[in-house]
């Protein structure tokens, strides 16, 4: 297409869009970003070791009340004294663990990354069978485009030169003006269909740039070149590999119902209690004075233990929760069992449908050969003056419907074998 792109060929252009189509590249990003995910589920089971620290002013010190006996045996029974069991500034610093033993919430959580990884990998595929579709298509739209540029091309010319005649024989009283005029509306006809012609390739070729990634300017239109023809384009795509698209589908669909059942079970799950590990080393500083670089107001302080939490009220909402996602894998049950049935279904379909347009390929395609030598020996009773120049055009007109059938056959044929799945 564009040499100095390296995009020479059909196959060329789908390499380049499955490089560069920045639809595919955010696929891989999607996929990257799955990844990640994988690995931050992963590092939910190392323990959460955290630092701590703290200064406080006391500005107010609480009192407690205790039995004043305790500190003075003269005291009556029953008598209170108010004691402050702190001081002016405190201080805190250490190390904190905490490391679920046993959190049902995040048991399948690694696992259930890993379905949306697979999911996101299917993704991927898909998005590529979807774009080297639409390539091959495109790149089909672009050749046929161009054959009828090219044609429209030598009518102008053709019709050119018949108006030319007829204004030569208008002047000589040959013709009547009318004649003449019919021959000069069909130049203006041809031209302006070959003006539409041109507008179609660049629109075509537009496209196909789109589509494989490549920057859409004039430049690149214009330098865009097609090697193939119809039938050599036509020989090359039906000696591609059918697209797997959709054995792909439904190994998607299968991790969509897996993914289901495994959020099944992980709700299931939350019934359970979690069981956390908690830890603490470090130290307290008290003093009526702020001075945190004296270790003689540092006091240790460690301890470790364990907690349980119970969920009650919670598992309300988690029985709801498993009820909802156990309809949710039933809908996903039905959508694999139905892309299943629209597989066959579509597979028939596409099979008789190529059937059908290959044997009318064939059929245009020999009436257009026809229609080439039909052209000939019309023209040449013309010129031998054995016919009108209206039955000349009228005999054009046909030919021009014929080729627009075979090549209308052709973007039908083209169609039916890349998008056979």
């Amino acid at each position: 297409i564009c040499p100095d792109k390296g995009v020479n060929s059909i196959d060329d252009a789908i390499n380049y869009a499955i490089e560069h189509s920045p639809t595919l590249n955010i696929e891989r990003i999607k996929l990257n970003e799955a990844n990640i995910s994988i690995k931050e589920s992963q590092l939910q089971y190392i323990p959460n070791i955290y630092l701590t620290s703290d200064v406080r002013q006391n500005l107010i010190i609480p009192a407690t009340p205790v039995p004043a006996n305790v500190f003075d045996p003269s005291a009556q029974e029953g008598e209170l004294m108010y004691l402050k069991f702190n001081t002016k500034w405190n201080s805190s610093a250490g190390v904190n663990l905490n490391y679920d033993l046993f959190n049902p919430e995040m048991l399948n959580s690694v696992a259930e990354q890993q379905h949306q990884l697979k999911i996101q990998e299917y993704d991927a595929q898909l998005s590529e069978e979807e774009l080297r579709e639409k390539v091959a298509l495109a790149y089909a739209e672009c050749v046929i485009a161009n054959e009828q540029q090219q044609l429209l091309k030598g009518d102008t010319a053709y019709y050119a030169s018949l108006l030319s005649n007829a204004n030569t024989l208008f002047l000589k009283e040959q013709i009547s003006l009318s004649q003449k005029n019919d021959a000069h509306r069909a130049f203006n006809k041809s031209l302006t269909d070959f003006l539409e012609a041109e507008k179609i390739v660049d629109d075509r070729k537009a496209e196909l740039l789109y589509l494989i990634g490549m920057d859409v300017t004039t430049e690149n239109i214009e330098t865009l070149i097609l090697q193939e023809d119809i039938q050599t384009l036509l020989q090359k795509i039906k000696q591609r590999l059918q697209s797997d698209y959709y054995n792909l589908e439904e190994a998607r669909q299968q991790q969509v119902v897996d993914l289901a059942a495994l959020q099944i079970k992980s709700a299931s799950l939350k019934f359970a209690p979690t069981l956390t590990l908690n830890g603490y080393y470090g130290t307290n500083y008290y003093n009526n004075e702020l001075s945190l670089f004296n270790n003689n107001y540092w006091r240790g302080n460690s301890y470790i233990g364990l907690s349980i939490r119970v969920p009650i009220t919670q598992s309300l909402t988690t029985a709801k929760e498993v009820s909802r996602l156990r309809l949710r894998k039933l809908i996903e049950s039905e959508n694999l069992r139905d892309i299943r049935n629209n597989r066959n279904k579509e597979r028939l379909k596409e099979l008789t449908l190529l059937r059908i347009r290959e044997e009318n390929y064939q059929l245009n395609q020999q009436n257009w050969e026809m229609s080439q030598q039909n052209s000939l020996a019309i023209q040449m009773q013309f010129d031998k003056g054995y016919i009108q120049q209206s039955d000349l055009l009228n005999e054009q007109q046909k030919i021009k419907q014929t080729r627009h059938q075979f090549l209308l056959s052709a973007y039908d044929l083209f169609k039916s074998i890349i998008t056979k799945k």
